[in-house]
């Protein structure tokens, strides 16, 4: 299954763009501002349903219009999915996915791979990206383990609408109770996810092809659960119950999970340069081809924004190289220049889009 075609109205930058893909790979180049990176979230926010630089989508609507639509055809041997998206200032987005005149599920798009920019912060920078990228690739591979999140969300947004109330104890209590049940559930799966498929996903040895791959085959990854190991989640929340109340929210659970990448028992971010930070982060992605697709019988789309930044022509070939190899549709975005000229080896195998 791959995306055919792109209609783009009205959106960002764009007052009207056509892409007709034919189900091939996308190349996107142009400077900076030029829009390259508002495609992908376009086709991002349509499978998705989400974007990836807002949260009030009227920020999205092109400043001398009143609303913007999107549209994506996506092909699977006969059949024909389509995707419609229609926004106006004041109004909720509506979004319509068909397969021919029947409505078609969740289940039946490909699953999204966006490796952003914010992606290279993933191993020395904040949590919350490295905890996004474990919880995306846990929902996809054990679509159960989605549900119990939300399960668990709902009771961890309650009981933090009543700390910050200042409720007292006997509010609490219920709250405080759906949490340790919801909380241990989804704690036993992100735990079990991780032993049997995250890790060993991630340390997976692969024959090396040149020395800079060498520092690949030592990753090693470590899981924290969201609070002391040596404690129950139900303890947990008694010791910290009075710290919670001063801030005001819940501050340990699995909701504050976190995993880390290391090197002979250090932390990697003390020994990579960016460039391999950016080959180790994209490689990561990657790793999970397989397992997604076996998982989802809809295929896999990989959208790279800024794919040369960071790398040199020898790590960029690698990851154009593993990136082709998987079989998977790959719309990616780069900054016209020298950097560039790093690609032209592989650009036979993307149809390319000048802006």
């Amino acid at each position: 299954m791959s995306i055919a075609r792109v209609f783009i109205k009205n959106f960002r930058l764009f007052r009207e763009l056509d892409l007709d893909l034919n189900k091939e790979n996308l190349l996107i180049t142009g400077p900076n501002g030029s829009g390259k990176t508002s495609v992908l979230e376009a086709i991002n926010l349509l499978i998705s349903r989400k974007s990836i630089r807002t949260r009030d989508l009227k920020e999205c609507i092109n400043d001398d219009s009143d609303g913007f639509s999107l549209g994506l055809e996506i092909k699977n041997k006969d059949e024909v999915l389509t995707i419609k998206a229609a926004k106006q200032t004041n109004k909720r987005i509506t979004i319509e996915t068909k397969a021919g005149n029947t409505a078609a599920t969740k289940e039946s798009l490909p699953i999204v791979q966006f490796i952003q920019a914010k992606d290279l912060r993933m191993i020395e920078g904040e949590t919350e990206i490295r905890r996004d990228f474990f919880n995306k690739t846990m929902f996809h591979v054990e679509h159960s383990s989605e549900s119990d999140y939300k399960n668990y969300k709902k009771a961890l947004g309650q009981r933090n609408i009543l700390l910050k109330r200042k409720a007292s104890e006997g509010e609490l209590k219920v709250w405080n109770e759906a949490l340790m049940d919801t909380g241990n559930i989804l704690a036993e799966k992100q735990k079990s996810f991780f032993e049997r498929v995250f890790k060993k996903s991630l340390e997976q040895k692969r024959e090396k092809r040149e020395a800079q791959e060498a520092f690949l085959n030592q990753i090693k990854v470590g899981f924290k659960r969201g609070w002391p190991e040596t404690i129950s989640l139900k303890k947990a929340l008694v010791e910290s119950a009075e710290k919670d109340r001063a801030l005001g929210y819940t501050s340990i659970g699995p909701h504050r999970l976190d995993f880390k990448y290391f090197i002979n028992n250090r932390l990697a971010k003390s020994f990579l340069s960016r460039g391999q930070q950016k080959l180790l982060i994209i490689l990561s992605f990657f790793k999970f081809n397989d397992i997604l697709t076996t998982k989802n019988k809809s295929g896999i789309v990989y959208l790279i924004d800024d794919i040369t930044s960071e790398l040199d022509q020898e790590n960029l070939a690698m990851v154009l190289e593993q990136a082709i190899e998987l079989k998977a549709q790959l719309l990616i975005t780069a900054i016209r220049g020298k950097s560039l000229s790093n690609m032209t080896p592989f650009l036979d195998k993307f149809r390319q889009l000048i802006l």
